[in-house]
């Protein structure tokens, strides 16, 4: 079983945590853990964030 690798990152002026699904070259693609009803609405709580806009959580 594998690690789930946590990050935080900020979108829209407003921080958000959750794990890493899926890792692209300059990307992840984050299952957002506490998303907004915009973000749950528009994203079904998994959005590509770029490398360069995340920390890692832990």
């Amino acid at each position: 079983m594998t690690q789930e690798k946590r990050i935080s990152f900020s979108w829209d002026k407003s921080s958000y945590n959750g794990y890493v699904e899926k890792e692209y070259e300059n990307a992840y693609l984050v299952v957002v853990s506490d998303p907004s009803p915009d973000m749950e609405e528009k994203y079904t709580n998994r959005m590509v964030i770029s490398k360069k806009d995340c920390q890692t959580a832990e």
